[in-house]
């Protein structure tokens, strides 16, 4: 009977224990699947933001760090400089877009060679809703990021610098790794599910402990990489993902290690590429101000002076044309460790605020500038400035070539020119481009006239611009008539581009037209003024003359635009025009700068039919052994052996029988007395021009000298 109730009770007791501790461990795993899911959602939740958190801190600090690169560039509308900074950010899979506007929301530069878009509105680029997207905060739209940067100079806001940052891989990269966060914290649930179940039947009073041990031994990995990713996103550096197990979050922890490493990584690349110039390991920009801030300072409370040399390479483009950019590259390496040798010599008695390497600092492309304290005298900044020429001056041997580079230095110094960064910069800058007006490979100190000077370029260079977009007429052609010297009837003319400025009246060509050849303008003025022409000759000038010819100049800076040559074959191409009647000069010296791609060139613009003519002949690099290879129809002999009294004579003699042997015909140019045309037309010159016969005329008044039919 007792064991019978014993039994009883027992199995009331076991049946009770039972069902009292299923409705513990079902109440417990209850809360456990709870506790896992939040914590897989919170894990997943910290582990994305900080990603796209580091994603867009980075972008802002890339976009910031390229827009304080361009200030100067963007100044000076230096195209090539800005496109040498936005070409590594369009190599970039990632960047989808980069577009410097103005304040107006124009296109300034794209980062493509061609400039595409420019001057278009850059709302029109950008997604709908971003149309009003104007100040400098990041935004994102869909699965891009959209970092607006300002291009500051001083306290002046020049442009604005966009950047549009895919984030379509970093999205996948956190869904992926989601994903496998997710499906290992399910297969763990799973687990702790049947271990618990396996349990119950084996010893229903250790289920609670089994439960404990086994939730933490499962879900401590979790909350340890959750706690992590929160001691990380909240700046603790010195943190390890890395967990001591051999399991999925031994796998998990190590990816986020990795991912953790990388993140670092990225993030020493920018701040290097913030304050270093990738390249030559010099300063940039950013560190240049800081430093030449302390150094102002420092001078300020030790009554000292500061000077600064701004240097910039002369002719360095015809290196990077001609010997690749690898070898322009290296030589900008070799120019930084020869100016830093220097630059050891001048400071080493004194006693610097900052190390002295902070002193060299590139500013971008071929640009320079170096601190000097503690200067007596400015006699010793230009013999600092005499020693730079002479050191850069010097030939530099890459790869078995010799390379000759010289340097235009401008010189200021705080505090009697200025006592502040941004006017220390710009008054160098000033006097560097006048040492370079001056004839380069010089070196010039500030004064305050030079600002009326480049403030002049640059009203010209930005006039031009808008003379090229405007419809005013401002720009237009003259025509000068080409004579048969033997009966001064008029065969030709030569078209000679004008420029009548609204306010400044009539700009002298030989002062705006070297301006166009040094800027991004180029381009756009030779398609002009070949459109200009062609439209003239087909329109107005053949059907009263169809013997008529028209000669064009073309600038020698074109033979090195591949792109643009092509364009100007394609706009002879198109023009209905007979063979005979257009002209195309080219200047001597520009043609033999580069002879093989000359050649090419010119070879594809014979075969559109037009003649082809050596523009002042006998003033470059005169010799026979190119002329008989070149396609060319004609030499066009300069006005100095003309209107020269002395005794050139020999000279002309010697260019018409030279041009008779190779079956060239021959203009006379600068002709002014019937003295100098009857010496020409007994010496066999073919045609002549000056004005003797006529000045350059508008196209109205020189048509009124052609024959009638």
């Amino acid at each position: 009977m007792r064991s019978s109730i014993a039994k009883r009770y027992g199995t009331i007791l076991a049946f009770a224990t039972a069902l009292v501790g299923g409705v513990v461990l079902l109440v417990n795993l209850y809360f456990l699947e709870r506790y896992s899911e939040e914590s897989v959602v919170a894990g997943k939740q910290h582990i994305t933001r900080l990603i796209e958190t580091e994603k867009i801190r980075d972008s802002e600090l890339m976009a910031s760090t390229i827009a304080s690169n361009l200030d100067v560039p963007v100044y000076h509308l230096d195209f090539s400089a800005i496109q040498e900074i936005l070409e590594p950010l369009n190599l970039e899979e990632h960047i989808s877009y980069t577009y410097v506007h103005d304040l107006e929301g124009h296109i300034i530069h794209d980062g493509t060679p061609e400039i595409q878009t420019y001057n278009q509105p850059v709302a029109s680029l950008l997604p709908y809703s971003l149309e009003s997207f104007s100040d400098s905060t990041s935004r994102q739209s869909e699965l891009r990021l959209h970092v607006a940067a300002p291009v500051v100079v001083g306290t002046t806001t020049l442009a604005v610098l966009r950047v549009g940052v895919d984030f379509e891989d970093v999205n996948k990269e956190v869904g992926l790794l989601n994903q496998q966060f997710e499906k290992e914290a399910s297969e763990l649930r799973s687990s702790i599910l049947l271990y618990t179940f396996i349990a119950i039947t084996l010893l229903l009073a250790m289920t609670t402990l089994i439960v404990f041990l086994f939730s933490r031994n499962l879900f401590l990995p979790i909350q340890t990489l959750v706690d992590r990713c929160y001691q990380y996103a909240e700046g603790n550096t010195t943190v390890q993902f890395k967990l001591a197990r051999k399991d999925e979050f031994g796998v998990l922890g190590n990816a986020l290690q990795k991912m953790k490493e990388s993140v670092t990584a990225s993030q020493k690349q920018i701040e290097e590429l913030a304050y270093l110039d990738p390249l030559t390991l010099l300063p940039n920009r950013r560190m240049f101000n800081e430093e030449l801030e302390t150094m102002i300072d420092w001078a300020a409370a030790h009554d000292h002076k500061v000077a600064l040399l701004f240097i910039d390479l002369d002719h360095f483009k015809q290196v990077n044309d001609f010997a690749g950019h690898d070898v322009g590259d290296q030589l900008l390496r070799d120019v930084a460790e020869r100016l830093s040798s220097l630059l050891k010599e001048v400071t080493q008695l004194i006693d610097l605020p900052i190390p002295e390497k902070l002193l060299l600092s590139r500013l971008g492309g071929d640009e320079f500038v170096m601190i000097v304290p503690c200067f007596h005298e400015p006699e010793c900044l230009s013999v600092i400035a005499s020693h730079i020429e002479q050191v850069l001056g010097e030939a530099f041997v890459i790869k078995e070539e010799r390379h000759h580079i010289s340097a235009s230095v401008g010189i200021t110094h705080y505090p009697e020119k200025a006592d502040n960064i941004t006017e220390l910069v710009k008054q160098a800058d000033i006097a560097m481009y006048a040492a370079k007006h001056s004839g380069r490979n010089r070196h010039r100190f500030y004064e305050p006239d030079m600002n009326s000077e480049v403030l002049e370029k640059i009203q010209i260079t930005s006039g031009i611009r808008d003379a090229l977009d405007s419809n005013d007429d401002q720009l237009f052609l003259t025509y000068q008539p080409i004579v048969n010297l033997e009966n001064s009837e008029i065969v030709g003319a030569e078209a000679l581009l004008r420029w009548n400025h609204p306010k400044k009246g009539m700009i002298p060509q030989d002062y705006f037209i070297p301006l166009i050849e040094k800027s991004q303008l180029l381009a756009s003025m030779t398609l002009w003024v070949l459109e200009k022409a062609c439209t003239d000759l087909a329109s107005n000038i053949y059907p009263i003359d169809k013997g008529f010819k028209l000669s064009v100049n073309i600038s020698g800076a074109v033979l090195k635009n591949k792109g643009l040559c092509k364009q100007i074959t394609e706009l002879l191409r198109h023009h209905d025009i007979p063979n005979h009647c257009l002209h195309i000069e080219i200047t001597e010296t520009s043609m033999m700068e580069n002879i093989d791609s000359c050649y090419d060139t010119l070879c594809e613009w014979k075969e559109t039919g037009v003649d082809i003519w050596i523009d002042d002949f006998g003033t470059g690099y005169s010799s026979l052994g190119y002329l008989h290879k070149l396609p060319i129809d004609g030499l066009k002999i300069d006005r100095s052996f003309v209107t020269d009294r002395s005794n050139k004579h020999q000279v002309i003699e010697t260019i018409i029988s030279l041009a008779r042997s190779l079956q060239l015909e021959t203009i006379s140019e600068g002709i002014e007395t019937k003295e100098q045309q009857d010496y020409l037309t007994q010496m066999g010159s073919d045609f002549g021009q000056g004005y003797l016969f006529s000045k350059p005329k508008a196209l109205d008044e020189f048509l009124k000298l052609l024959p009638e039919n």
